[in-house]
């Protein structure tokens, strides 16, 4: 694979990291189905993208757009929620503090299962900002119930009849102490870690130096990388594949004629294997040679053939005449030594 491609599929793979990144910051995920509604409130003061958007605390989706209306009088509320939480289509989106430190979130509210009337994409709900009293209530719930158990245990301790209050105190003062000595450790071990803070930080501002002294570098780095998607986009990629098809169809006939040749070459060797069967004795050639007047009638014409050729070697003039056209009789030679076996002499003419 060329270099160029890599730098194409990295860039590609990058851009795609970078984009699914940035949405998940955002609270999106855009390879899920979770549902997407919008909410719409008369003011979101101190809303924020990705806050958390909770069922009775339990978070179930985050916000992730904020935009006014066409007409500026309301804004209206992204949100994405988790695509198996079962919502009613009458819920309330509030905007709520849950804690006095935190941000502000939204709190679905609603009233019993949804059933087959479940809230789905693209639908909006009615949003409503929750009161100054009722936020402060709602946040200082739980701790007025701890309030009611301090106080019902201080009401106790002021009848005390066995001392144990004093006890108890002095119990409280051991934990201090306990705790003054925790924090010296804490202090000493800060003050022998400063050294490599401080190393730490050095090395840090060393590096983020080299980055800048590297931004030239980086950017036609970049800029390569845009030069190289570009000529990737207008490269004639369906042509190609086009003329590659073409090319395997071109292959796929040969292939074809080639099975097709194989077949009827091994139709052929199986004909001729059957021709010559030497064990079985089936065969043609195999029948011929074990044929005893076969191989008579064979040493026979080997036989002649010999005494014509011996013929022509001796008196070459006699078949001059058969480029003439002139017929010239036959005469048997006397010192021919195929003669001298006993055989007749016509035999060999």
């Amino acid at each position: 694979m060329r270099n160029e491609v890599k730098i194409g599929i990295l860039t590609v793979i990058v851009t795609v990291l970078l984009f699914w990144g940035y949405n998940f910051l955002q609270g999106k995920n855009v390879f899920s189905d979770d549902i997407v509604v919008n909410a719409v409130f008369n003011s979101v003061d101190g809303l924020n993208i990705a806050a958390p958007v909770t069922i009775k605390g339990y978070k179930v989706g985050a916000v992730t757009n904020i935009m006014p209306s066409e007409d500026y009088s309301r804004v209206i509320v992204e949100i994405n929620i988790v695509h198996d939480t079962k919502i009613p289509k009458n819920a309330v989106a509030v905007l709520v503090q849950p804690s006095l430190m935190g941000g502000k979130e939204i709190s679905l509210k609603f009233i019993g299962n949804c059933g087959d009337n479940c809230l789905v994409s693209g639908e909006t709900l009615n949003g409503e900002v929750s009161g100054m009293v009722d936020g402060i209530l709602e946040v200082a719930d739980p701790y007025l119930g701890k309030i009611d158990t301090i106080l019902g245990a201080i009401s106790k301790l002021s009848v005390d009849e066995n001392k144990q209050l004093g006890q108890t105190f002095n119990e409280l003062q051991t934990v201090v102490s306990n705790v003054k000595v925790l924090t010296d450790l804490v202090n000493n071990l800060l003050v022998s870690s400063s050294v490599n803070i401080s190393v730490a930080l050095s090395n840090l501002k060393d590096i983020t130096g080299n980055i800048k002294q590297s931004n030239g570098e980086i950017t036609g780095m970049l800029q390569n990388v845009n030069t190289i998607t570009k000529q990737v986009k207008d490269a004639d990629l369906q042509a190609t594949i086009g003329s590659a098809k073409g090319a395997l169809d071109n292959i796929n006939k040969v292939v074809s004629g080639l099975e097709e040749t194989l077949g009827k070459a091994n139709a052929l060797l199986a004909n001729i294997s059957k021709i010559t069967d030497f064990e079985s004795q089936e065969g043609l050639v195999a029948t011929l040679f074990n044929d005893k007047n076969f191989k008579g009638d064979i040493d026979e014409v080997i036989d002649n053939l010999n005494r014509l050729l011996q013929d022509i070697r001796i008196h070459p003039e006699r078949y001059k005449t058969v480029l003439s056209g002139k017929y010239k009789p036959y005469k048997s030679p006397e010192d021919d030594p195929k003669l001298k076996d006993g055989k007749d002499p016509k035999s060999g003419g």
